[in-house]
């Protein structure tokens, strides 16, 4: 059973990407044990705690069309210091990360 859907990739997630702090869209029956478990089992990655948020269905207009943008649900997940999601790096990350190793492959 497969309770995180997606990552959110916005600026201020981005900002909490740096610190440990991910945020991804869950299952609506998903729960912060459930979540933390998950983590481990999937990514083998220690969890220090999970913040559950729900967000409500919205009336949106797109293009002058009426619509609804459907009821969500997140998760903050701080991860333990020092640990990173694996295929969570901003660019800036990978081009730093690029050129250590640059500089260890010279040395």
């Amino acid at each position: 059973m497969n309770l995180i859907s997606s990552p959110i990739l916005t600026e201020k997630a981005a900002l909490g990407m740096d610190r440990g702090l991910y945020v991804m869209t869950i299952d609506r029956n998903a729960t912060k044990n459930s979540i933390t478990t998950e983590m481990k089992k999937q990514f083998d990655l220690d969890v220090v705690s999970v913040r559950i948020v729900n967000l409500p269905a919205k009336r949106v207009k797109f293009k002058r069309l009426p619509g609804v943008q459907t009821a969500r649900r997140k998760a903050y997940v701080q991860l333990k210091k020092g640990q990173k999601l694996p295929g969570f790096e901003l660019p800036k990350q990978k081009e730093e990360k690029a050129s250590k190793e640059q500089v260890k492959e010279k040395n």
